[in-house]
């Protein structure tokens, strides 16, 4: 199950995180929101939403391969998968937070069919 935390809720859940990491914390927070996002399709995964590109660099220089992207980053990616431009970064964390970026989502029921043939208009072996 995905899960959105901010990093105020962090830090008070973290008793033991070390001064240095409690500035860390606080640096990345007077330049904006900090949302961490646990991804059920990507259990392994924690996708973090900044406000600001200073955040991503200076999450970037503490931890190289940690996934970062900010809120006009995110804005652009849905806009070009021609989904609607959420304007929050926790609009955005929800939208990760239920599917992959661009991974159609079957809303209702009467979506699906148990017609053997109508995969075949999209190249989907029966």
């Amino acid at each position: 199950m995905s899960a959105v935390y901010t990093l105020e809720q962090i830090l008070n859940h973290l008793d033991e995180l070390s001064l240095d990491g409690q500035t860390f914390c606080r640096t990345l927070l007077t330049h904006g929101e900090v949302l961490a996002v646990q991804l059920s399709y990507l259990p392994e995964a924690l996708l973090w939403l900044v406000s600001s590109p200073t955040q991503t660099r200076i999450m970037r220089a503490q931890q190289p391969d940690c996934m970062v992207i900010t809120l006009a980053e995110a804005r652009e990616l849905f806009t070009v998968l021609g989904d609607p431009c959420p304007t929050t970064l926790m609009e955005v964390a929800g939208r990760f937070a239920t599917a992959a970026p661009g991974v159609p989502e079957a809303s209702e029921p009467s979506d699906w069919t148990d017609d053997p043939d109508a995969g075949e208009d999209y190249g989907v072996p029966n």
